[in-house]
């Protein structure tokens, strides 16, 4: 038996659990299991029997194979054997005055992408990852060593504003240099203190130009309003 199944196992169901908007409460109650049993699962300090495994996934509307995600769990292993060799190729880089090898934010994403078990859409519009059950989430990541907000779109226009609203949830991620150390959540409507200030903006008739050039999103804010759904551990080599 791989040993980091049961630590995998427990990383999935919290992953799910979170994607569903639920807390070990409410899933606990949807599966007909005691509250302590969901957060002793999540923290893998339960074994699992297999009638557990059935009222977990129609719980949380998924089949039970896919509260094993192969995929995902072998996509985390492969990047976790990579990730020492990234880490001394951004030592490298910083010798030479490189702060970021992932300034284009792609390898950032993929790190968030197999954490959180999403699947990458095309085009950078507001819509930027799905999960199996096909609600749709926006993607932010912040490098902090280099600022302490989070970018959103170079031309930010209503219909772009529209979709953000629109999204299940965001999720924002916080690097130190290519580290990924967090990962928090936060809903639309934790968000449209944002979205009415650039609407505003947006609406204004003296405007001169049909768009907003990159809004910001403080970390600060982030982290006073966002549920915080991932940390990296002690030795965890993402």
């Amino acid at each position: 038996m791989n040993p980091d199944l049961p630590a995998q196992f427990a990383a999935r169901i919290r992953q799910l659990r979170i994607a569903a908007g639920l807390s070990q409460e409410a899933l606990a109650l949807k599966a007909g299991l005691h509250r302590t049993h969901v957060s002793l699962i999540e923290r893998g300090k339960r074994s699992v029997r297999l009638q557990t495994i059935q009222q977990l996934a129609t719980a949380l509307g998924v089949s039970p194979a896919d509260l094993f995600s192969s995929t995902t769990m072998g996509d985390r292993a492969e990047l976790n054997r990579l990730f020492p060799y990234l880490r001394e190729f951004q030592q490298l880089a910083v010798r030479h005055g490189i702060e970021d090898v992932f300034q284009d934010n792609g390898g950032k994403l993929l790190q968030t992408l197999i954490i959180l078990s999403l699947q990458n859409l095309p085009g950078r519009e507001g819509n930027d990852a799905t999960d199996t059950e096909g609600h749709e989430y926006e993607l932010k990541t912040v490098n902090v060593r280099l600022t302490r907000s989070f970018s959103t779109h170079h031309h930010l226009n209503l219909t772009i504003l529209a979709k953000y609203r629109g999204v299940h949830a965001w999720y924002f991620s916080v690097y130190e240099h290519i580290e990924l150390v967090r990962i928090y959540l936060l809903t639309p409507a934790e968000l449209e203190h944002y979205f009415s200030i650039w609407e505003t903006r947006l609406r204004d008739p003296n405007r001169k130009s049909p768009d907003l050039n990159n809004p910001k999103i403080p970390l600060k804010y982030v982290e006073q309003h966002g549920q915080l759904v991932y940390r990296r551990s002690h030795g965890d080599p993402l």
